[in-house]
This record gives C-alpha cells, structure tokens and sequence, in this order.
C-alpha cells in the first residue's frame, strides 16, 4: 500500500474535493490526520451510520472541539479493509468497530492499543471494568490489558413462532427450556411436502458465517462444561465424553428419528427470512434479529403474538450458559490519537443519553451497571430474556488464529448436518485439527 509523505499531503490540500473523494480509503484517512481530524471506520448497518453521522459526530465536535471523519463499508468488507490499511504501511483509521471474532489477531500482531481509561473518567483500568456489568468486558482482555470496549454486547437467546405452536397443538406461553423440549416440540413442528422434503425445521442452527458456528450450535459446548479451545488456549478443550454429548445433540437434529432441524430449506441462510417467512418455527439468535423481522415482514410482530422470546435452552445436567455475541470499538497502536479515539468512544457509549439512542434506534446493548433499568430498556417488551442470558453469556474463544479455528469449525458442522458423519469421527478428527493449529 502507498505511504502517505507530508509532501503528498500538502499537494493534496490543494487538490479539489472531487478528487479527495475518488481516492481510496487510505488516502483520506491521511488527509484527515493531517488536518487533525479522528479518522473512523465501521460497517454499513445504515441505522449505525445515521447514529454516527447524525448525532454522534456533531456532538462530539461541539462538546470537544475534536472533528471525526467517519467512514463505513460493507460488512464483509470492513475487517479486510482495516487490517490491510494498519499492516500495508498507509496509515488507516484511528478508531475502528468490527464484530470480536478475530479481535486476538489485533492484539497478538500488536495493531491495537490498549483502551485509556483516563479518557472515560476512571483511575485505573480495573474501576473501568468494575462500572459494567460482572464478565462483559472479560472477552477483551489480553495478558491482564483491556484492548476493545463494546460497540454492542448482545447475548444469544431464542425466537419460537407462536402461530406454529398454536397449529400444532402447543402452548404459545410455554415455549422449551431444555434442549430435550426443543427435540420434543420439534418433531411435531417440523414439517414436510408429499415427497418427504422438509418444508419447515422445528429449529433452525443459523450457521450462516464461519464465526456464527460459535454462537449458535457452538453455544452447546459451554453448556457441557468445555469448549472448543481449553481454558489457556493451549489445546481443543472438547475431546472427552461432555464435547462429545454436545456434539451428538447437534447430530440428532439432524438425523435419525429426533430430527427438528434441515438444511436447504433456502438458497441463501438468512434468519430474518427463514423465521419470518415460515421456514423455521424456533431458532436461537441476538437481539437485533426482532427489528430486522418488522421492518422487513410488517405482519410477523410480537405485538400481535406471532412470536416471542425466551431465553435460551439448557441441557438438564449441564452449566446455564449461552454465547456473547459482541461488537467492539479498538484504537489502532500506532495512532496519533489515541486519547482523543478514547474520548470519542467514550461519548458515544458512556453518556446515558447516548445509551438511550443506540437501545432505542438499533438495540444496541451497551452493558454499563444498570443499564437494564433505565426507562428505554424497559420499555422494549422482549428484552429481559436476552438481559437474563447475558448474566451467562460466554466470549468467543481466544486465539490469535480464529480464522482457521472457524474454517475447522464449519466443516467439523457440515460433516455432521449434511454428510452424516459420526460424532465421535467428527470430534476425533476435529480436536486433531485444533491441537495442531494451536501448537503451530
């Protein structure tokens, strides 16, 4: 990537507004340093960007005199962006927000810094940790340093169509609590055509994206007591009788006679429409799901009773736990402006009002000591299952090598959903593959 020289820039102070605008992101991440602005990169989800833009940016300039040039793209494009601007030698953003999945791999290539706790008011970093609520912050420390602070710290709970219940003869009050409920009530949810083709699961598994195996089915292993990566991350932490379990649940609803779930029931995975549109009738997924359902499928509301919310099954015999699901903010290390990305965070999430704004407009989850209790949380009807889950809620696990972690995940998932593979295969071979990426 080119390197910005200040003789570049100074040509580039003369150059036309057009021609700012057609250079690429890097470029203008420069200008904006030289200049003195904060410089600000996230994801296109268009109600972030009008909070940004419309509310956060102004604000911030007026209260502190500091200018933000904010700058958002497609989602699967965010992270790639980022990481080649910080690692290509072109400068980049100062403050970025992305989804924590690979947030070790920023830490561990030394490209973020650690968060300044002086810029949110605190003296220390543990009296910052302690003003949220008990373990939100816990998935973003590193060797005892807080790198991220949470964007939205949504926690994994369940949807179930109330309709669908009624249609088969079940309560719409009373939706599962165990995973053996799920099984039970699935199998008369479930639904096929004349040729024996799922038509509807009875639960749907959203594993639409290498990281989402860990929020949904992958919720399954901390509920067993284990995880895919041991607690050190030195070693797959799923090979014993527990991981196994957790597995061959995840099997069953697949196959065999306690099938609830299929795939292929769509061309593209996507759970606003598998739920709404009636191809699923249970799934387990975040907050954010419920206005995406509204806003796309006007009929399909809770208000009405076409469906609700519950928190998240559990095994009988195992922990109560489900998966946080985080977006986070980080500073980039070799930023000119770290105090001031700080500061900015800082107003867009500490602020009570500016807590109000992104709960209310994007459900946004931003987990300070009691947040739940403030007017605009509770007036959102179908909240508290997903507050309940986040006192369980478990990080994602931590490795620099998430991406390959995530790859070994999803064909570990497609051998057991679409080729049948045995559990106790697909474990072996799967723990094989984590022990040998994590000695590497």
């Amino acid at each position: 990537m080119m390197i910005i020289s200040r003789r570049s820039l100074m040509k580039t102070l003369g150059a036309s507004t057009a021609a700012l605008t057609l250079a690429g992101p890097s470029v203008r991440a420069a200008f904006a340093q030289a200049a003195g602005k904060l410089v600000y990169w996230g994801h296109n989800y268009d109600t972030r960007v009008k909070i940004v833009n419309q509310t956060m940016v102004p604000g911030f300039a007026k209260d502190a005199g500091i200018q933000v040039q904010h700058e958002n793209f497609e989602t699967n494009q965010n992270e790639l962006k980022i990481l080649t601007a910080w690692t290509g030698g072109g400068g980049g953003p100062d403050l970025v927000s992305v989804g924590a999945n690979n947030f070790a791999n920023y830490v561990y290539r030394k490209l973020v810094s650690p968060v300044d706790y002086t810029a949110f008011g605190f003296k220390s970093q543990q009296e910052l940790i302690d003003a949220f609520e008990p373990g939100a912050l816990d998935g973003f420390i590193v060797d005892g340093k807080l790198y991220a602070m949470p964007m939205d710290l949504a926690s994994i709970s369940m949807y179930y169509r109330k309709d669908f219940f009624k249609e088969v003869g079940l309560d719409p009050e009373k939706p599962p609590t165990t995973w053996d409920e799920v099984t039970e009530m699935g199998k008369k949810l479930i639904k096929r055509d004349g040729n024996g083709t799922v038509t509807r699961a009875g639960w749907g598994w959203m594993a639409r994206s290498a990281s989402s195996h860990f929020y949904y089915w992958g919720s399954l292993l901390p509920q067993k007591g284990v995880d895919f990566l041991n607690a050190d991350g030195s070693a797959n932490g799923f090979k014993n009788d527990a991981g196994l379990a957790a597995f061959q649940y995840v099997y069953d609803t697949f196959h065999g006679a306690n099938q609830v779930s299929a795939l292929g029931l769509a061309p593209t995975i996507n759970p606003v429409d598998d739920f709404a549109s009636g191809r699923v009738a249970m799934l387990n997924a975040g907050l954010w799901l419920a206005p995406g359902i509204e806003q796309k499928y006007p009929n399909v509301t809770f208000k009405d009773g076409v469906y609700g919310v519950a928190r998240l099954p559990q095994f009988k015999d195992g922990t109560p736990a489900t998966r946080l699901n985080p977006w986070i903010y980080m500073v980039s290390s070799t930023s000119k402006m770290q105090k001031e990305a700080w500061q900015f965070v800082s107003y867009m999430t500490q602020r009570p009002e500016s807590r109000d704004i992104w709960f209310k407009e994007a459900n946004y989850v931003l987990p300070w000591k009691g947040f739940r209790e403030t007017p605009v949380v509770k007036a959102l009807p179908y909240a508290m299952p997903f507050f309940q889950d986040l006192a369980i809620g478990k990080p994602l696990p931590n490795t620099h090598r998430f991406a390959e972690l995530a790859s070994a995940v999803s064909q570990a998932y497609d051998r057991i959903s679409a080729n049948g593979d045995k559990p106790e295969a697909v474990v072996s071979d799967l723990a094989d593959q984590i022990d040998n990426l994590v000695a590497e």
